[in-house]
């Protein structure tokens, strides 16, 4: 098994100056493993709070770079919208979960990072959660990867069959998926309660299988996993039944800890760590109900450490996920950032890492910022400052640099969405919990954060009357 750690050192922002390695331009293109955890607290981790052990993500995080500031989109369908395309959600008609029934998907004229990996001679695979694409055309073997499995849809669809009042004559059926470039994708087995309990040690056992038998290929590899823990229906693998004695979200946590070591594990025995960049974030925050609601099961759990809100909301605690990169000897172990990041730099920073940036569109806006100077210790701050947070059509907040507006406000994944008459702002490197409001409480003295705040959503809405925003479910052909 892989060495863990008990403790990480402190913050260390002088390795990022002090680290030195070879240039991304001089090394050999390298594999990369982006793992996703659906749901994930930015306090579920060992390293971040958690009082249940995470051995393996902890000791995975100080072999590269961990952020503390690593912003994702704030559902879904979303974020997973925004690593593949490198833009906001909003501009690809994928700026919400879809409801069954409604027009979902990115649109095949967008140029996701499996199909310029792939145009650059990588291999791609697929395993676990896709959820931005639900009908045929629209998978993951439509836009640029190899092969996958998994399933189309949300997580909670495993649940919809155990309704007593779901009818299979008026609702599709959830499945599981498989496809292979070139040809549509079809359902295999049942995708119910039952399927989920077992589903993220499918989705392991086929990455591992994928990194034993791609290692040693002339071509790298890109492998996207997208686990489904935390996400309801909770339910655990029996391996890891009351393990923790604290509850099946504990449990939870062991679990994915575990499945996360065995990928890192497979590298390891494969011979191939030194060569793969490894990702490791959530999608968004964890789900979090009304005072005085809760799950049957009557146990809701996920922790967003210091910060406000969850899931669907435009607080820190919906918007900041564990998140850390490992490339040994280019990305600086042990390092920790509180600066800035999005998931949507994951985009161009890939494409520069592996040395094919000319392969990014130019023909439409990206909203990702290459970050990969900054990943590899040559420059010791983020190339962002801020981040526009849209919550479906609205933008409910804009950070820029400790500060944070917001013009929506929801406490929870299902409150009641509050407009504010004068924007709320907080500093939320003082405030993380964002309690103490400053523009009404400190007599508009901060009003003055407006300025760079209006330019970054004037600039924007500039963008999008020059770009049209691609609405939900269209093909879409491009801008004249």
């Amino acid at each position: 098994m892989r060495y863990r750690i008990e403790n990480i050192p402190a913050l260390v922002a002088t390795a990022l100056l002090a680290f030195s390695s070879a240039s991304h331009a001089e090394t050999d293109r390298p594999n990369i493993v982006y793992l996703l955890v659906d749901n994930w607290g930015w306090g579920d981790i060992g390293l971040q709070g958690s009082t249940v052990p995470t051995p393996e993500i902890d000791a995975f995080a100080a072999e590269g770079m961990r952020f503390l500031n690593f912003n994702i989109e704030n559902q879904c369908t979303p974020t997973r919208s925004a690593i593949h395309t490198g833009r906001l959600p909003i501009r690809s008609g994928t700026q919400k979960v879809a409801a069954p029934g409604e027009p979902d998907g990115l649109a095949p004229w967008e140029y996701t990072i499996a199909e310029l990996l792939s145009d650059a001679g990588y291999r791609t695979a697929l395993f676990g959660k896709w959820h931005i694409g639900a009908q045929v055309g629209r998978h993951p073997t439509d836009q640029g990867y190899d092969e996958w499995w998994g399933i189309n849809e949300g997580s909670n669809a495993a649940a919809y069959t155990a309704t007593p009042e779901f009818d299979p004559e008026v609702a599709t059926v959830p499945h599981f998926w498989e496809g292979r470039k070139g040809a549509p994708s079809y359902e295999t087995d049942l995708y119910d309660v039952s399927g989920k309990t077992t589903f993220d040690r499918n989705i392991t056992d086929r990455a591992v299988s994928y990194i034993e038998h791609r290692v040693g290929d002339e071509k790298p590899f890109f492998l996207y996993v997208g686990f489904t823990q935390f996400h309801p229906p909770w339910v655990i693998h029996p391996e890891f039944e009351d393990v923790s004695d604290a509850g099946i979200y504990s449990d939870i946590k062991h679990e994915v800890d575990h499945n996360i070591g065995r990928i890192l594990d497979a590298l390891d025995a494969s011979g191939a760590t030194k060569d793969t960049v490894v990702i490791l974030t959530g999608d968004n925050g964890p789900g979090t109900l009304p005072q005085g609601v809760g799950y049957a099961t009557g146990e809701v759990g996920g922790s967003t450490g210091p910060w406000r809100g969850g899931l669907s909301t435009g607080f820190e605690g919906g918007l900041r996920t564990p998140a850390m990169i490992r490339w040994p000897d280019r990305v600086p172990a042990g390092a920790v950032s509180n600066e800035i990041v999005s998931v949507l730099d994951m985009y161009p920073t890939l494409a520069n890492l592996v040395g094919e940036a000319d392969r990014i569109p130019s023909d439409r806006p990206i909203d990702g910022i290459d970050q990969s100077a900054f990943f590899l210790g040559e420059q010791a701050t983020s190339n962002r400052e801020h981040v526009v947070t849209f919550v479906g059509d609205d933008v409910f907040a804009v950070k820029w640099r400790d500060l944070k507006v917001h013009f929506f406000t929801t406490e929870s994944t299902f409150s009641e969405i509050k407009q504010h008459t004068f924007p709320q702002v907080y500093n939320i490197k003082e405030d993380p919990a964002e309690q103490f409001e400053l523009w009404g409480n400190e007599g508009f003295s901060h009003a003055w954060v407006m300025t760079p705040v209006t330019r970054i959503l004037s600039d924007l809405a500039a963008s999008m009357v020059e770009y049209p925003n691609i609405k939900p479910g269209e093909d879409f052909g491009g801008y004249e």
